[in-house]
């Protein structure tokens, strides 16, 4: 072994017994158990502060999905903010039922929030789609509230009278969507058992028809004048047009069915043809105003 190995390997084993002391020293151990103790600690604490939220964060969402508030009822505190996320295809409102607040219309993928101060119950809906409804109950800083009262808002099954066209317009289609298709039915019957009273039957559900449809279609104008902007577009265009034109083809069905109904005999099959024809658009009509009001 030369002489410059024997001084390299001296060196390094002089340099191994000069460390080894410092490395079993308990006081270094010590200090090293304290700092890795800090460590954590600080670790933990810088974790906790970016989990914690500032006290005014949104922390309640109401989502808007297949024509429904969801949930249907919310507690919030005094000071607290709600946020209301449109999840839907159509565009939807949050209109209080006091007028105390209106978001205008929410479009799908978009939301709106407000911030409540005043303690209380306040019911909401949607202006487009009635039938949509909710409740927010607003707790004050000593934790009451109007928690009776929610039932008494937006989730009530109280009757309460019909005052505005998107309440009154569903009711009378109603009417006009069970006379027509039953004095149809009655009409098949009558011929298949050859039996007058059916026909009779039929006559006067026509009648009852024509009469109710044009109170049905001038609802539905009213609520396409108030509430026009709200609708789709293209559904109310063809809903409201086709509409007015049930109305033209009642009443030649009326006079029509009169007619038959004077002289006593069964309808022809002309006629049955084309009350099947009145039929199926009240039925394509009755389609398009569902995926208006339910989103369907």
């Amino acid at each position: 072994m030369g002489v410059n190995e024997r001084t390299k390997n001296v060196g390094c084993h002089c340099l191994a017994r000069s460390r080894l002391p410092l490395m079993r020293s308990p006081q270094l151990q010590a200090h090293i158990y304290i700092l890795a103790a800090v460590a954590t600690v600080l670790s933990a604490v810088c974790v906790r502060a970016q989990n914690v939220q500032p006290a005014g964060a949104t922390n309640h969402i109401v989502v808007i999905r297949q024509v429904h508030f969801n949930p249907p009822q919310m507690t919030v505190k005094a000071g607290e903010t709600v946020e209301w996320k449109n999840e839907d295809i159509f565009s939807h409102t949050v209109t209080a039922d006091d007028g105390s607040f209106d978001s205008g219309l929410i479009d799908p993928d978009n939301s709106w929030q407000r911030t409540f101060q005043q303690a209380g119950t306040v019911g909401y809906h949607c202006r487009p789609h009635p039938n949509m409804r909710a409740a927010l109950v607003v707790q004050g800083t000593n934790g009451t509230g109007a928690a009776a009262n929610a039932a008494s808002r937006g989730g009530t099954l109280k009757w309460s009278p019909p005052t505005k066209a998107q309440e009154l317009h569903p009711i009378l289609v109603n009417f006009t969507a069970a006379l027509l298709p039953l004095a149809f039915l009655s009409d098949v019957l009558g011929r298949i058992f050859r039996r007058q009273s059916f026909h009779h039957t039929a006559w006067w559900m026509v009648l009852y028809a024509a009469v109710i449809t044009p109170f049905t279609a001038a609802a539905g104008w009213w609520w396409r004048l108030t509430e026009g902007s709200t609708l789709p577009a293209k559904l109310i265009t063809v809903h409201e047009w086709l509409g007015t034109t049930a109305v033209l083809l009642f009443v030649v069905l009326a006079i029509w069915r009169w007619s038959i109904h004077k002289r006593d005999t069964s309808p022809n099959w002309a006629y049955l043809t084309f009350a099947l024809i009145v039929v199926l658009a009240l039925v394509y009509q009755g389609s398009l105003g569902g995926r208006m009001v339910f989103g369907k």
